[in-house]
């Protein structure tokens, strides 16, 4: 996602966020991780990628020092607008659905064997599978006036379950595709007035919670849970959703990714990644590198 958030949004919740929650780990690598979109925690390893117009190349990432230790190009992939990253036992998902405008016809998500993933020193080929939502019958372009963009993805049973970023009115849509490659229609399932834009999306091993994070225009990034989500449904939101744990940075963190690396008795510990961002305000510059912090999420906000 690109910089949209105005000089006065950005003021005011750079001097007026309540709390900074979320922990500094380590700055990420620059200038390539300037653009860091998504996140994914796997095998150990914490991996990401950029967003529009980066390269369509994978990154694992030393979560210490913020180094890139691996780089893995998609050989058949572009990165439009990639947005986020998901997996599920056998495969990693790239979600290509960034769409600010809502008119783009070329939605898609790149499936990668983990078999494949694993075996390659430096590239591997996905399976595309290329999507519409059945419902959006206006492709005219109005950038950031449109309830088609989309920055969460995750896997979820047999389907992938996009959250989708509605700029008219603050709700996020759940559509769900197959997994299977080819074109398919995203069909809504699910959806909930969340007031913010929701940048990112993972959920638990045994898919019993689901987080999400994004912001708005009255407060800095936030965190929230699904949880209790009734067996056999994909109207995620017909479960409980949690209050929103508010201000865990200031606003000036544009906060894109989110991934679930441990589980303890009492908390799940996230990572958060937000991207490079500079601006100028008068006399005020503002520099913000693009961070990986932590947050833990009490595991009383989603407990039975």
């Amino acid at each position: 996602m690109k910089h949209i958030a105005t000089s006065l949004m950005l003021w005011f919740g750079l001097f007026t966020a309540s709390a900074q929650i979320a922990e500094d780990i380590t700055i990420l690598e620059t200038p390539a991780l300037d653009e860091t979109s998504g996140l994914l925690f796997y095998n150990n390893i914490l991996m990401t990628h950029t967003d529009s117009g980066g390269k369509a190349e994978l990154y694992e990432v030393n979560a210490t020092t913020g180094e890139i230790t691996r780089t893995v190009e998609i050989t058949n992939a572009t990165n439009v607008d990639w947005e986020d990253i998901a997996q599920d036992a056998s495969f990693i998902y790239i979600a290509d659905i960034g769409n600010n405008s809502g008119d783009r016809t070329d939605l898609k998500i790149y499936k990668i064997s983990k078999a494949d993933y694993n075996a390659a020193e430096n590239a591997v080929t996905a399976e595309i599978i290329a999507f519409t939502y059945a419902d959006q019958l206006d492709f005219t372009r109005q950038p950031n006036r449109n309830n088609w963009d989309a920055e969460g993805l995750i896997s979820y049973r047999d389907k992938l379950l996009i959250f989708t970023k509605n700029w008219e009115d603050n709700t996020t849509n759940v559509y769900a595709v197959p997994k299977n490659s080819g074109t398919h229609s995203a069909i809504l399932e699910s959806s909930y007035l969340i007031n913010g834009l929701i940048t990112g999306a993972d959920s638990s091993p045994d898919e019993r919670v689901i987080y999400l994070v994004g912001y708005s225009t009255s407060e800095a990034p936030f965190v929230c849970t699904i949880h209790n989500i009734p067996e056999h449904s994909l109207d995620v939101f017909s479960g409980e959703i949690s209050e929103k744990i508010s201000d865990i940075v200031t606003l000036g963190h544009q906060v894109e990714g989110i991934a679930l690396y441990k589980i303890t008795p009492t908390s799940h510990r996230l990572y958060l990644s937000n991207e490079k961002f500079n601006a100028t305000i008068g006399p005020i510059k503002i520099r913000v590198p693009a961070k990986l912090m932590g947050i833990d999420i009490d595991t009383q906000t989603f407990s039975n």
